[in-house]
């Protein structure tokens, strides 16, 4: 099985992707700990940390699913590099912003709302584009969980070197080296092709209609609906951690940048990890019932987390958290695709990318206020016994979606 580990690799056009895209989401991280550590150093304010990260994702709620329709008949790498370009832009004007020192906090949340309806566009269109730029569909595995290792690699890195770099400078050298790091992934855009795709079936009818189809497929068809239902909660309750760990680095913990960067690394170590298990020793048709072992890992991590106030354990128990959140994700994400009708997976990443991207912050958001009365060790427990009871109602249903599923993996794994 590990041999086919690094199969979508053989592929020069997702090999030459990954290379800039490695680079770009190192800076991606790096900007997201500057945010997260700037938000809450000029605030101190857990509503307001949530309210920023809502912003940035709220938009996928709205264009999410229309952006999934859309790019299933249109050429997805130039929205890609399009895309990529106004990322950019919003970091240069954050680092102009810091180093002039004008920065205000509605420049924060007016900046995280563009950012968001450009991330609700990006995202469906990344997650979707995977698929066309291997040689195969068989390698769609590989791919994803590849792209997964290299997110989570970046994960680790990222928040890493931010951490260092605020302590020592300050948060406006974080955002130049992010605006930087989209060049190579916009050069590696330029300079592959994507899998032809047949769109003339796809054109016939309107986006309306489209959107429609998808609600309607992952509402009649029992796997799909059963992994829909459980990756709401996932989804929605388990990103709360993005704003939970400032708030533990500052206040329990009682440290600076560099510890929220140590918490943020070693939660990046464990999700490398889990991505590469799920490249390299999860079967197709072992993902369903990995799923829920991946959630009770972390869900059971982050509730021992919350009750440490020990510097040195609470790293320690960010692998494990990181390593099951990260792992369930990326194995619902192929679930998701694979199981999917090829003619809906496009808009199916879209609902995934809502999922994760609209529902989590959401999720954090209400975390956040839920902070402003409560100890923050109350939300994370509170929040991932949630998951863990959503997890043994999902627990029920797992015979008969994995004889439902038998039939769809033999005809995926024939093409």
């Amino acid at each position: 099985m590990v041999v086919h580990t690094f199969d979508a690799l053989k592929s020069r056009n997702f090999a030459v992707y990954m290379a800039g895209q490695s680079v770009a989401l190192t800076g991606m991280w790096v900007q997201k700990l500057a945010t997260s550590w700037l938000v809450y150093r000029m605030t101190e304010s857990p509503f307001l940390l949530g309210l920023v990260e809502l912003l940035s994702n709220a938009p996928i709620f709205i264009i999410g699913l229309i952006a999934g329709a859309w790019l299933e008949k249109h050429d997805i790498r130039k929205l890609i590099i399009v895309m990529q370009l106004l990322t950019m832009l919003h970091a240069a004007i954050m680092a102009v912003l810091l180093f002039t020192n004008t920065i205000q906090l509605w420049h924060i949340i007016v900046l995280s709302f563009y950012l968001g309806v450009v991330f609700a566009i990006d995202m469906p269109a990344r997650q979707a584009s995977l698929i066309l730029m291997v040689n195969k569909n068989s390698d769609l595995k590989s791919a994803i969980a590849l792209h997964s290792v290299v997110f989570n690699l970046s994960r680790l890195i990222g928040p890493t070197i931010a951490g260092f770099i605020i302590y020592i400078t300050s948060e406006a050298l974080c955002f130049s080296i992010t605006a930087v790091s989209y060049i190579p992934v916009i050069i590696a855009l330029l300079n592959i092709k994507f899998r032809e795709r047949n769109v003339k079936e796809a054109k016939k009818q309107g986006i309306i209609q489209d959107i429609v189809d998808v609600v309607k497929y992952s509402k009649n068809v029992y796997y799909m609906r059963s992994m829909f239902a459980f990756f709401i909660v996932v989804g929605f309750f388990s990103y709360s951690y993005t704003v939970m760990l400032p708030i533990f680095a500052h206040d329990v913990l009682t440290g600076t940048s560099k510890t929220l960067g140590y918490l943020q690394g070693f939660f990046g170590l464990g999700a490398m990890f889990g991505a590469f298990t799920i490249a390299t020793f999860i079967s197709m048709r072992k993902l369903s019932n990995s799923i829920l072992v991946l959630v009770l890992i972390h869900s059971v991590s982050m509730i021992i987390f919350a009750l440490s106030t020990n510097f040195y354990f609470s790293v320690v128990m960010m692998v494990p958290a990181g390593f099951g959140l990260v792992s369930a994700l990326i194995a619902t994400n192929i679930y998701l695709q694979s199981a999917a009708d090829s003619s809906m997976r496009g808009r199916v990443a879209s609902l995934y990318s809502i999922g994760i991207y609209g529902l989590g912050p959401a999720g954090g958001f209400l975390a956040g206020i839920f902070t402003e009365y409560f100890m923050p060790q109350v939300t994370v427990i509170v929040w991932c016994s949630i998951m863990i009871f959503a997890g043994l109602i999902y627990a029920f249903r797992l015979k008969r979606i994995n004889k439902e599923l038998v039939p769809v993996w033999q005809e995926f794994e024939k093409n």
